[in-house]
């Protein structure tokens, strides 16, 4: 995921395949996923609704695109105006029970004869989906958008949305982010016709032309609010500001070192390492010293020299980059994605604390108000990706050098075994006996699930590879009750026997794929489970932070939940409450742990952030609000023992990467952070952030499910 994953935005999945094909048709092969959607309203799997928007990147050939859905497939109307930098535009769509209509400016562009289906789904305006946020040589700003439901001859419905287009979201800072989606309430349904208006500016964009954007803070020189550092000076002011507000706010004296609860009017025998319990039907953390625990975690702190930016190809982009020589030098890392290359990417947190705390230690004295700030601030500790000495975590471990025979080890192979057991050794024996580790896990969400591909790319491995013979004879004994001849059959091959069959290549029905990917995937932790537990018995185990939804299926919940103490758990979610994670939560019966969430602040745009989906906050007081419901809630869910947010400080507004080239971000660009990336702490957020955390185990204390 990446480190992380994505919130899932169902419009980016249901829209990318027309795009492409739609792009292809009407403008050749697009180099460039570049989309800009003024209205939508759409199921693309159900074929229904209606879909606005322009694709691709050169203004020149830049179509407008209507897409219409009847239930059983789509059409399309689509024109290259050209377009012309500087000119406001008014499109009209039009849609009838038996005709669709499109106009650009009064002017008939084409109509299309044939149903048209609504779809029961929001109103969406002004949205460019994720994948295809590239950056053309044209950006389009909504103006207004209108809609006028008709049944019967009858007005039944309408909206008129006006959107803000003044100097608080310039051209050069909604280059940051395209868009800002919002999704209306627009009732349509079969036979009712549909009128869709939108007004819109379109402007040339040169980015060396308004370069450079990123000041030497790494902040968005096209932006300006109350907080934002100018000076070297104002670093050094705001930590002297900081000691006061830390000081007005000491770290609770209710709970241990590890984030034990000491008023709970009940403890257990201690153990030195962390353990979970089942009382009164809740499920519970217990700390080393004992005492019950609903752990609040931040992950990736301090993270001084990470994350960092890519900066090759488009230095331009920035007014100042840290010298390579020197103290700042600590600044520049080569491939952090281990992408190989050359590519140099740059860490303006890091020149940022070197200018606040001086260059010779500004590690440890960062070091040090980090865990003063997460203790004052009520958390329990750190989470996933690291913390500092004597925060408790939740170490990620790796693969190491053992080698692959797909996307993940060939654990039929005893002796890839025996190199995954010792790459697990190695990274786990430093911290044996340490009390600081909540629990291990391994790996991160999508990555660790083993994938239907990866079925298929077995079975075109030699006869000699043990996961396909081991594969081949699952699928014979259990879904062909041991006949050679059968399978062979529904694989469309000639086997007289099973050295034969392990020598073929299958073409495997997708029940037997599912079949044998649940197989291998169930092995696979399995082994990973067994042997840090036989490694190490007295920490926990985590599992791989799978995420609800971004898997194959739901089974697979259910084969990480067999191998786990704890399963481990990533959610980018409105709320805490989901029908689907309770009723898994239920079947399973074991504790659950939430190893990132968040909610980062768009700031409306103004600032140069990219907008993270549906979870994302209006502002830092919006984001402390959402995280006190949301911890407010899980400390009431039976099965959730604690939760970690994602993560200490902002992501780069040029992006974390990885990439090259000379887009104006790579990666992910959030606010994600509790700190800005000059070190400032986001006071309307963690304020309300602490008042969740020190009150989160007395909620679950007083709840009774």
């Amino acid at each position: 995921m990446r480190l992380i994953s994505s919130a899932f935005n169902p419009r980016v999945c249901l829209t990318a395949c027309l795009a492409a094909c739609l792009l292809a048709i009407l403008t050749g092969p697009c180099a460039a996923q570049s989309r800009f959607y003024f209205a939508s309203q759409y199921n693309w799997e159900g074929k229904q609704g209606f879909y606005l928007d322009v694709e691709g990147s050169k203004m020149a050939t830049l179509p407008l695109l209507f897409g219409i859905g009847d239930g059983k497939g789509w059409r399309f109307i689509g024109k290259t105006p050209p377009f012309v930098g500087g000119h406001t535009y008014t499109a009209r769509a039009i849609l009838t029970p038996k005709l669709a209509t499109l106009e650009l400016d009064g002017k008939l562009i084409d109509s299309s004869e044939g149903a048209f289906l609504p779809s029961a789904t929001p109103f969406t305006i002004n949205d460019t989906p994720g994948w295809a946020s590239g950056l053309g040589d044209y950006l389009m700003t909504l103006v207004s958008v209108s809609a006028v439901v008709e049944r019967g001859g009858k007005e039944v419905g309408k909206l008129d949305q006006q959107l803000e287009t003044g100097p608080a979201r310039s051209a050069a800072l909604q280059l940051f982010e395209r868009g800002n989606p919002q999704d209306l309430a627009l009732d349509v349904k079969p036979g009712d016709s549909l009128t869709v208006t939108v007004v819109f500016r379109c402007d040339a964009v040169d980015l060396k032309g308004l370069a450079p954007f990123i000041d030497k803070y790494g902040q968005c020189r096209y932006a300006d609010w109350p907080e934002k550092v100018h000076t070297d000076q104002d670093l050094r002011d705001d930590l002297a500001r900081e000691e006061g507000q830390l000081a007005a706010m000491p770290p609770s004296p209710d709970v241990d070192k590890y984030g034990g609860f000491r008023k709970a009017g009940w403890t257990m025998k201690p153990t030195g390492y962390f353990f979970t319990v089942k009382r009164d039907g809740m499920w519970w953390l217990i700390s080393p010293e004992g005492n019950p625990c609903f752990f609040t975690g931040c992950c990736a702190a301090p993270a001084c020299v990470w994350e960092t930016t890519p900066v090759s190809d488009r230095e331009y982009l920035f007014e100042w980059l840290p010298p390579h020589d020197g103290p700042m030098a600590a600044c520049w890392k080569r491939s952090v994605w281990s992408e190989g290359g050359t590519t140099d990417y740059a860490c303006f947190y890091a020149a940022n604390c070197m200018r606040k705390y001086g260059d010779q230690n500004w590690v440890d004295r960062l070091t040090a108000l980090s865990r003063r700030r997460l203790a004052s601030w009520g958390f329990s500790g750190g989470g996933k990706w690291g913390a500092p000495q004597g925060l408790v975590d939740t170490p990620v471990l790796g693969l190491g050098a053992t080698p692959r025979v797909t996307d993940h080890p060939d654990v039929f192979d005893a002796k890839v075994c025996g190199i995954f057991a010792a790459e697990l050794e190695k990274q786990i024996t430093p911290r044996l006996k340490d009390p600081f580790v909540l629990g291990w896990s391994f790996g991160n969400e999508w990555g660790e699930q083993v994938h239907p591909n990866e079925i298929a790319d077995l079975m075109k491995k030699t006869a000699e590879v043990p996961a396909k013979r081991a594969l081949i004879d699952f699928a014979v004994d259990k879904l062909y009750d041991g006949s050679i001849q059968k399978a062979a059959d529904a694989w469309k091959v000639t086997a007289p026997g099973r050295d034969a069959l392990y020598a073929t290549t299958p073409t495997l029905p997708p029940a037997d794929v599912e079949a044998m990917r649940r197989f291998f995937e169930d092995k696979y932790w399995s082994f990973i489970y067994a042997t840090i537990k036989r490694l190490d018995p007295n920490h926990l185990y985590l599992g791989s932070w799978i995420v609800p939804t971004w898997w194959d299926n739901e089974e697979d919940w259910r084969i990480v939940g067999k191998y786990c103490d704890v399963i481990g758990f990533d959610r980018y979610n409105d709320s805490w409450d989901d029908p689907l994670v309770s009723r898994l939560e239920k079947e399973t019966d074991k504790p659950v742990y939430c190893g990132e969430f968040s909610f980062p602040a768009f700031y409306g745009g103004t600032r140069g952030f990219g907008r993270y989906g549906a979870v994302a906050a209006k502002d830092d007081k919006d984001a402390g609000d959402l995280y006190y419901k949301w911890v407010n809630a899980a400390a009431r869910d039976p099965y959730c023992v604690g939760m970690s947010w994602f993560f200490f400080r902002d992501q780069p507004l040029t992006g974390r990467g990885p990439g090259r080239g000379t887009d104006l971000d790579y990666g992910e660009h959030y606010a994600f952070g509790l700190i800005t990336e000059q070190d400032k702490p986001k006071w309307a957020m963690v304020t309300r952030m602490r008042d969740a955390n020190l009150q989160a185990a007395r909620w679950r204390l007083a709840h009774r499910p």
